[in-house]
This record gives structure tokens, sequence and C-alpha cells, in this order.
């Protein structure tokens, strides 16, 4: 099977997403700055906090999405020591313990 983002159209529209979602969130940004400066800290709403939280996932997401693109869906060669071990055998309850130090 073909993997859909590889290909340079799908690169370019990814990146045009995340300016998309970038452009999406401004308007949002300047909304919530003049809520925020309308009521004291405190008395923050509802309202804001969905504004805020929307605004945090276009600025991820639209960031993510116009700097890495297609690169977001490469492969990673994750090192040793952070792999996960295979299941401990059944007999290994009566070995001892290895001494190695990590």
């Amino acid at each position: 099977m073909k993997k859909w983002h590889e290909n340079p159209a799908a690169d370019v529209g990814l990146r045009a997403g995340g300016l998309a979602l970038l452009g999406l969130g401004w308007p949002l940004a300047a909304r919530l700055h003049q809520l925020a400066l309308a009521v004291p800290a405190r008395e923050a709403t509802s309202f804001m906090l969905l504004l805020a939280a929307i605004l945090f996932l276009c600025a991820g997401a639209g960031s993510a999405l116009l700097f890495a693109g297609s690169g977001l869906w490469e492969t990673v060669e994750v090192s040793e020591r952070w792999r996960r071990l295979p299941p401990p055998d059944a007999g290994s309850a009566t070995r001892r313990p290895s001494r190695e130090r990590y």
C-alpha cells in the first residue's frame, strides 16, 4: 500500500493546512486578548477557556503541520535503552537476576 503522504502534493497540502490552522487561530487570539483585557484576571469565563483551548490546538497542530509537513509520519529509530523488553519467560523466575548496571 502506497503511503499517501509521500508525494509532493500531499506535503504542500499538509503545509497549507497548517497555515490555515494558524490563520484560524489568529482571530481567536485577538478575540481572546480583547476579552482578557475587559475582565479581571480571576473572572475568566468558560467561553474564554474554550477559546484558549481551541487556540492552543490550532497553534500546536498548525505549527507542526507547517514546519514538518509530511515529515510527521517519518519513522524514527528508538535507542536500545528505550525499547520495550520482551515479556519474561515462565522459567526465568527460577534464575538469579543478573547484576548488570543500567
